[in-house]
């Protein structure tokens, strides 16, 4: 494999890594570009991020032994590794449990889509990861993104690792004539996180919204936050809703548009929300903007529930 090597929005040069390189996949010693700009310093935000994922990340690489006192003579491939690819996972590729690669990078490394009987034949990708086990994944091209999803093993890949949006994923060649690639990952930083949160909506639920099982927001109060509603053949559509509670559970729900209450109805899956947290009519939700991804924070609080008065004949002395 040769040429230009790249990820959809931080494009790289194949470039070997040398001994003098962290082993964890860092992509710090990775310029820009193509050889007239090699000599150019990197966009400030891409040397932003680059220089997060080096080696002095709080997480240590994960294919680096806890020591190194290897013998000159029994160098570890690691020297010979070209980076070919590398990504910061989206919300996407986590919960919907399937990698998008854009066919103008994946080209680099698999093959060009074809079809067989009027459909895309399956792809498949061989990744070692820095424990040496060995993944197989199949990928589906996606003509509506341009793109090949990979789907199966790397909802398993993700769970065994615990990878979450943002965390960064690395691949590369390490012999030319192997025939899998080798996969690593940099867990995100925490702390650059903008922790402020912005209130979009707040209610104290009533009564129809815990025992029919579905949250009511009326169009006047959604239309803050949610599109207006739109028809489809002479019916409402459905709204798709993601919202991540206080303990990070992702919970995609569903809301309708009804116009004889002129409000949204919010109905999948907010009955087990109801029924985990155990909320009851004047309990109050409210949701938040998210300030890092694109979906919503959903967050609750418990009704005050009246004072309980002493009784006097439980006074002693």
């Amino acid at each position: 494999m040769s040429g230009k090597w790249s990820s959809a929005s931080l494009p790289v040069k194949k470039r070997k890594l040398d001994g003098s390189s962290s082993s964890s996949g860092s992509a710090s010693d990775i310029k820009q570009g193509g050889e007239a700009a090699m000599e150019d310093p990197p966009p400030t935000e891409i040397a932003d991020t680059l220089n997060s994922l080096s080696a002095s990340l709080e997480n240590k690489p994960r294919n680096q032994d806890d020591n190194d006192n290897d013998d000159d003579d029994n160098e570890d491939d690691d020297d010979e590794k070209f980076l070919v690819y590398w990504k910061s996972l989206t919300q996407d590729d986590v919960l919907y449990r399937r990698l998008a690669i854009p066919l103008e990078d994946a080209i680099e490394f698999m093959p060009e889509p074809s079809k067989y009987k009027g459909r895309y034949k399956l792809a498949e990708l061989k990744l070692m990861d820095h424990k040496k086990r060995m993944w197989n994944m199949k990928a589906s091209f996606d003509e509506l993104s341009n793109s090949y999803l990979f789907s199966e093993n790397w909802d398993k890949y993700l769970n065994e690792y615990e990878l979450e949006p943002e965390d960064v994923i690395f691949l590369y060649e390490v012999a030319p004539d192997d025939e899998h690639l080798h996969i690593e990952f940099h867990k995100r930083k925490l702390h650059n996180i903008n922790p402020r949160k912005f209130l979009l909506y707040k209610k104290s639920l009533t009564r129809d919204d815990v025992f029919y099982r579905r949250l009511m927001i009326p169009l006047e109060d959604a239309v803050e936050f949610l599109p207006e509603p739109s028809k489809y053949k002479g019916r409402y559509g459905f709204l798709e809703l993601k919202l991540m509670d206080h303990e990070k559970q992702m919970w995609n729900m569903r809301a309708s548009f009804y116009e004889e209450c002129s409000s949204y109805l919010v109905w999948e899956n907010w009955d087990k929300y109801l029924n985990k947290y155990k909320l009851e009519p004047e309990d109050v939700i409210l949701f938040y903007e998210d300030p890092i991804n694109t979906n919503f924070l959903i967050e609750f609080r418990k009704r005050k529930l009246p004072e309980r008065k002493n009784n006097p004949k439980d006074a002693t002395d």
